[in-house]
C-alpha cells in the first residue's frame, strides 16, 4: 500500500462490530420476510424469488457500506482515503483493474471446475440461481448491476478497505492477505467454494497493496463477478 497503516483508527472491534450487526440486520429481515412481502403484496409489487433477493441484498448492501462508515468514519474519525477510497491512476485501473479482474476471473473459474470435479453435486450459489431465474434481458440487467457495481463496492469496502489494513498491521502485507482473504470466501457460507473465494480474496488484497486505492479492486472484483455473470446468463439463454 502507498501508506504506513500503523496508525489505523480502527481495529479487530470494530470488525466484529461491523459483522454482527450484519448478521443481526440479516436475522431481523429473516423474522420479519413474511410481513415485508405482505407489505410489497399490498403496494402490488411482484413477490418472488427473484424479489426477496432483491430486497434482501439491498439491505444487506445498504446495511454494510453504512455501518462502515459508522464504525471508521463515524466513531474513529477516520478519513474516507484511510478506507481506500482515493484516486487511482488510469494506468492501475486498467493493468490491475481491467486484466486484473481478467485474470482473478480466470483463476478462479479453473479452481471452480476442480470444486466441480471434486464434489460434482454442489450446489450453485443463490446468485447463480438469480441468474437463471433473471428471464429477460431487465431481469438480468439487475442482477449484473448488483454482481458487478453494487456487491464488489461493499465487499472491497468491508474486506480490502477495513479488515485487510488491520491483519497487515499484525502479519504483514502476505498473512494479512491470507487472512483476509479466508474471511472473504468464508463469509459466502460455502464450504467448497471457500478456497477458490478466498484466493480471488487474497489477490485483491494485493491489488489494493499494488495500488493503494480499492477503486481499483472494486473494478477488479467487478469485471470478475461481471464476467461470470455474462457467462453463466448466457450459457443457459443461448
Amino acid at each position: 500500500m502507498n501508506r504506513d497503516t500503523a496508525d489505523l483508527r480502527w481495529g479487530l472491534v470494530e470488525i466484529i462490530m461491523v459483522f454482527a450487526g450484519i448478521i443481526g440486520v440479516g436475522m431481523i429481515f429473516g423474522l420479519y420476510a413474511d410481513r415485508i412481502m405482505m407489505v410489497l403484496t399490498q403496494l402490488g409489487l411482484p413477490v418472488t424469488d427473484f424479489s426477496f433477493f432483491i430486497l434482501s441484498f439491498l439491505i444487506q448492501f445498504i446495511c454494510t457500506v453504512l455501518l462502515v462508515l459508522l464504525f471508521t468514519v463515524w466513531l474513529k474519525g477516520a478519513s474516507l482515503k484511510e478506507l481506500g477510497l482515493k484516486k487511482a491512476n488510469r494506468q492501475d485501473l486498467l493493468k490491475y483493474g481491467l486484466l486484473g479482474g481478467i485474470l482473478l476471473m480466470s483463476l478462479v473459474l479453473l479452481l471452480g471446475l476442480i470444486v466441480s470435479y471434486l464434489q460434482p453435486e454442489v450446489a450453485p450459489q443463490v446468485f447463480e440461481e438469480m441468474l437463471r431465474s433473471a428471464g429477460g434481458t431487465a431481469g438480468f440487467a439487475i442482477i449484473f448491476f448488483i454482481g458487478a457495481v453494487m456487491a464488489p463496492f461493499a465487499e472491497e469496502l468491508y474486506y480490502r478497505g477495513m479488515i485487510y489494513p488491520v491483519f497487515r498491521n499484525y502479519l504483514g502485507p502476505f498473512g494479512g492477505a491470507v487472512v483476509a482473504g479466508l474471511l472473504f470466501g468464508a463469509a459466502h457460507w460455502d464450504l467448497w467454494r471457500t478456497l477458490p473465494l478466498a484466493v480471488g480474496g487474497a489477490l485483491l488484497c494485493y491489488i489494493y497493496e499494488k495500488t493503494g486505492s480499492i477503486w481499483v479492486s472494486i473494478l477488479a472484483h467487478g469485471v470478475w463477478n461481471g464476467i461470470m455473470s455474462m457467462v453463466v446468463y448466457f450459457s443457459i439463454f443461448k
